[in-house]
């Protein structure tokens, strides 16, 4: 938006779209939410001793050495936010970037992809990634039974799934209408027949009863403009300062 890339669009249908899961001007409108958490394996959690992890801290018992998996902030969604809600857990940019020093020890592999990791932790590669809540849930549904999806205490992440119109767009009246169809509540009933269990921003949508309850789950206070504007530094300073990003 502030490049100038998009064109405001507010569609008749954002009204029922919560003010949190849209841009005011209509720069974006948001048409579901996936909250971050964990993606474990039973079996392998049973044999190295440790409990389905429910915290941040647990991630760092040395029991976890080489059975932990994410991907790199530099090269996926996933792991920014990852990054930029630990500074939200422990105050600062300072105090994400030493969580993440302290977890190093554990990691067996920084992924490119943001879903990596759960196939990792089903076929028992690792015990346990860091991935979006309803990819987990999707893989457990295809086929990865020891998969369980468990969140950090302290407070995790989310993300906004988000329509945009193109400035300039070729087909501005199609686009605008496939908006409109998005935010309603039929069309976002539709994912979870094709195993995408992420949350509708519709508040008439009914929820999957495999999705995750934002009640049941602690978020912490997730800016996406702060966010977004401190990606560039930070991500440079995983690089520089714990794992170079894979190539």
């Amino acid at each position: 938006a502030k490049a100038e890339f998009l064109e405001n669009y507010i569609s008749p249908n954002a009204a029922a779209i919560p003010a949190a899961y849209k841009e005011a001007k209509g720069a974006w409108t948001g048409t579901y939410i996936g909250v971050l958490g964990f993606c474990s394996n039973k079996t392998v959690l049973g044999r190295i001793g440790v409990e389905v992890p429910r915290s941040w801290n647990a991630l760092l018992n040395p029991k976890y050495k080489g059975q932990f998996a994410m991907p790199h902030p530099s090269t996926s969604g996933t792991a920014y936010t990852a990054l930029w809600t630990l500074t939200q857990v422990y105050g600062s940019e300072d105090g994400a970037i030493d969580y993440f020093k302290r977890l190093n020890a554990n990691v067996f592999q920084y992924t490119k992809s943001g879903a990596t990791s759960g196939p990792m932790a089903g076929r028992g590669e690792i015990a346990t990634g860091l991935i979006f809540s309803h990819t987990c849930i999707k893989f457990r549904e295809e086929g990865l039974t020891d998969l369980v999806v468990s969140f950090p205490s302290e407070g995790t992440g989310y993300e906004i799934g988000g329509l945009a119109l193109l400035k300039g767009a070729k087909n501005p009246i199609a686009a605008k209408r496939y908006i409109d169809w998005a935010l309603t509540a039929a069309a976002q009933e539709i994912p979870p027949t094709v195993r995408s269990y992420q949350i509708p921003t519709n508040p008439n949508a009914k929820i999957s009863d495999r999705a995750v309850r934002l009640s049941d789950v602690t978020l912490v206070n997730y800016d996406d403009a702060k966010a977004g504007a401190a990606k560039k530094n930070l991500a440079a300073r995983f690089d520089a300062e714990i794992a170079n990003a894979p190539r």
